[in-house]
């Protein structure tokens, strides 16, 4: 059985600014305290096998810290991106119904089923299908080990929609299963192609720490695209 750990990336400033984020914002400081929170308490999880991040920074620093921990080289893979919101990058939540026909909110309440405009806009059903694949190989690749894939907020929601055979539309009109910076989602493959969740959205190695979550919170996304 192959077992993949799902993390979060760390906080970024644009989380914190409801900011619809370029590609390669980086970590804010507590960001980088996540990261290495995150790193230590999978340290105390091990061994594990290999390492996948996404190749944007926030999701490479993120990443970087857990590989230094378990000594493990961060594999990048360009699949395991953010949703790309196009045009709308950059913008605040709030901006985006100034300067373009619909609001965010409206987007989201289609189910973001309509690819956004300007230069690599995508849709959901663009980010299901390259971050299904992307999980079907790398599981394919390690049959019977132990792997971590540090993505993204929305990444990682619509790939939780596949994974458990749900309507990934419905999954992103609703938010559900908002997932924390650097929380922990583990699922187990079966050989029979079926997978089991076992932990969603753990954050207890946050506890504690000043003005963190606690374990498994669930408040509110301030990056939305993240």
């Amino acid at each position: 059985m192959t077992t993949v750990f799902l993390v979060r990336h760390g906080e970024t400033a644009g989380n914190r600014e409801r900011r619809i984020q370029p590609y390669e914002t980086p970590l804010s400081a507590r960001g980088r305290a996540q990261a290495r929170l995150v790193a230590e308490r999978l340290s105390g999880e091990g061994p594990f096998d290999a390492l996948y991040t996404s190749d944007l920074r926030r999701a490479r620093q993120t990443a970087s810290a857990i590989g230094r921990s378990l000594r493990l080289r961060p594999i990048s893979d360009a699949r395991l991106r953010e949703l790309d919101m196009g045009d709308w990058k950059g913008y605040l939540h709030d901006e985006i119904g100034l300067h373009f026909p619909c609001s965010r909110d409206e987007w989201v309440a289609d189910g973001g089923l309509e690819r956004l405009p300007g230069a690599g806009g995508e849709s959901t059903t663009d980010v299901v299908a390259r971050v299904s694949a992307a999980f079907e190989a790398i599981v394919a690749g390690h049959a019977g080990q132990r792997v971590i894939l540090v993505s993204h907020g929305w990444a990682l929601m619509l790939l939780l929609a596949a994974l458990l055979n749900e309507r990934h539309a419905d999954v992103f009109r609703e938010q559900r299963r908002r997932l924390e910076n650097t929380s922990v989602t583990v699922f187990e493959a079966g050989a029979a192609g079926e997978y089991v969740c076992s932990l969603l959205n753990c954050t207890r190695h946050l506890d504690g720490a000043a003005g963190q979550p606690g374990a498994g919170a669930w408040g509110a996304d301030g990056g939305g695209a993240a």
